[in-house]
């Protein structure tokens, strides 16, 4: 019974000390990477539509009579990520000084692949509700809903993309969704065949395929992102894959855009974004591409001039398209 006791005790004491210190490295972590969080007023959770929530980081300064937004589309190949990443430290620079002079920043969440269940076109489609939510919501929050641009990271950077080039053959779009002013692109997949067609992917898969067939299933991206074998059925593959890749639908109407990119990418070769490049010059549409040097994904790699160069770009980029 003693020992029964003494270790009930020390179970009390280290769960104690887990809930004393997590809040502390939180608050660190916080303070440490500059958080947006820890800046002005931010509305959390708030619901756009069923079972879905976007947080809001409202100005820090008031510069405008209504409020410019950015929304922010975080990444993690569709099947990862959170909107609670706006405050990690790769874009605070820019989401920070983006508030101080007066830009509101909306970061919803959205659907993610399951096991068989892929995530398009639920993705897009809830990304493209919250926009709508963003033109319905204007007078509550002060929104300015002509000057509302998309801004993604990786997979999310696909989302974007598709909002911010749309034609009729997108059909599931939502039909009160708001002008897109502008699109980022930072290090997103705009041609998803040939992203398939990677060495790196035929790599994993082969090693994959040599693990039990439960662990292969469940480790497979494949099976989350398409719902079908992919190699068994290619035709359909390669309709899927233009459907779902944002260089299908570039035309002279599509907005400005500001491409940012790691030359050693690995995940999403840099080609991805030279050619949403070349095609959005051959239709004339303004855009601006920086290639970072000895960068792969998620900067890695990237040295602290050029992590602040990436956040200036973005600002910049955001204050000139301002009408």
């Amino acid at each position: 019974m003693k020992k029964r006791w003494r270790f009930i005790r020390r179970f009390i004491i280290v769960i104690s000390i887990i809930f004393l210190i997590f809040p502390a490295w939180l608050l660190w972590f916080l303070i440490a990477n500059d958080a947006p969080v820890i800046y002005g007023s931010v509305i959390w959770h708030e619901p756009y539509k069923e079972d879905f929530h976007t947080d809001i980081y409202l100005p820090t300064q008031i510069k405008f009579e209504k409020t410019p937004v950015v929304l922010y589309i975080h990444g993690g190949a569709w099947i990862g990520g959170n909107k609670a990443t706006v405050n990690n430290n790769r874009f605070n620079g820019a989401f920070n000084s983006l508030r101080e002079n007066g830009y509101a920043i909306v970061s919803p969440e959205y659907t993610l692949a399951k096991l068989d269940k892929p995530p398009f076109p639920d993705c897009i489609k809830d990304v493209s509700t919250a926009l709508q939510w963003i033109k319905l919501n204007a007078k509550e929050y002060n929104f300015d809903i002509n000057n509302i641009g998309v801004f993604g990271e990786s997979s999310g950077a696909q989302i974007a993309m598709m909002l911010a080039y749309p034609d009729d053959k997108v059909s599931f779009l939502t039909n009160n969704q708001p002008n897109i002013n502008y699109v980022i692109n930072v290090y997103g997949p705009t041609d998803l065949e040939k992203l398939y067609q990677l060495p790196l992917l035929d790599s994993l898969k082969n090693m994959i395929d040599r693990l039990p067939e439960r662990l292969e299933k469940r480790l497979d991206i494949t099976n989350y992102l398409f719902g079908f074998d992919p190699e068994k059925d290619t035709a359909r593959r390669k309709e899927y894959m233009s459907f779902y890749s944002p260089v299908s639908y570039i035309n002279s109407t599509a907005p400005a855009t500001l491409i940012i990119h790691g030359e050693e990418d690995q995940l999403v070769p840099v080609e991805q974004s030279k050619t949403l490049k070349q095609k959005l010059d051959s239709v004339q549409v303004e855009n601006k591409i920086h290639i970072l040097k000895n960068t792969n994904h998620a900067f890695r790699g990237a040295t602290e001039q050029q992590k602040d160069s990436v956040q200036r770009w973005i600002v910049d980029f955001i204050k000139q398209k301002y009408r």
